[in-house]
């Protein structure tokens, strides 16, 4: 079990405490931030392909769960932590290993199958909503992380997390909606036929652009 630090005398040396913070650090700022961020780089604008920007990216990510997944394994073993009936802890590898291991193969055999078919398969369907559901749990099991270190300071949590998920779900409306009204806008202009065909033109160069 683990212990509350507010009942510990002034000036006592918490153990752990430096790699729980540094823990407490990585894992933020990778399932707040990157792993929302390098999401969305799937929508981009810009001409980038996914290999170049989306891969590598997510490369990176998993290598700082890594480091954060080692860091929180230190603590929980100073602490005397039960790794194995703790749900913070078990959780945490369930989450990276998927990172690890299915994660990656998945967006490769989508990266594969896109280069024949040029549009999204099971793997990649697979992918979106593995990463999603990863990324949800890695959030909540963030809270849970706070509520198990006895760390009322939660506020900054909370306020990045609603700010990240706002502009997440603001980029998939304007990447779903936005082609949708240049293309209604295209036919007032040009008649269907040709709106309609912009569009396509339009959605398959934003595919090929992810390639």
């Amino acid at each position: 079990m683990s212990f509350d630090p507010s009942n510990l005398p002034p000036g006592f040396e918490i153990p752990g405490q430096k790699a729980l913070v540094a823990h407490a650090a990585v894992m933020c700022i990778v399932f707040v931030l990157f792993l929302p961020i390098a999401a969305l780089t799937t929508r981009s604008p810009l001409k980038v392909k996914i290999t170049k920007l989306h891969a590598p990216w997510q490369i990176a990510n998993v290598i700082l769960a890594i480091v954060g997944m080692g860091l929180g394994s230190s603590v929980a073993t100073t602490r005397h932590i039960p790794k194995g009936k703790t749900p913070h802890v078990l959780l945490g590898y369930v989450l990276v290993g998927l990172l690890i291991s299915v994660q990656p193969v998945l967006g490769i055999l989508q990266h594969l199958y896109f280069r024949k078919a040029e549009r999204r398969g099971i793997f990649g369907w697979i992918h979106l909503l593995l990463g999603r559901l990863i990324l949800i749990l890695g959030l909540v099991n963030g809270a849970r992380g706070f509520k198990l270190a006895y760390d009322n300071k939660t506020a900054p949590y909370f306020a990045v997390l609603g700010i990240v998920c706002a502009l997440y779900v603001g980029v998939l409306l304007w990447d779903w909606l936005a082609p949708r009204y240049r293309a209604r806008k295209a036919e007032g202009q040009h008649g269907p036929e040709d709106g309609a065909e912009n569009a396509a033109m339009e959605m398959n160069s934003n595919e090929s652009s992810r390639k």
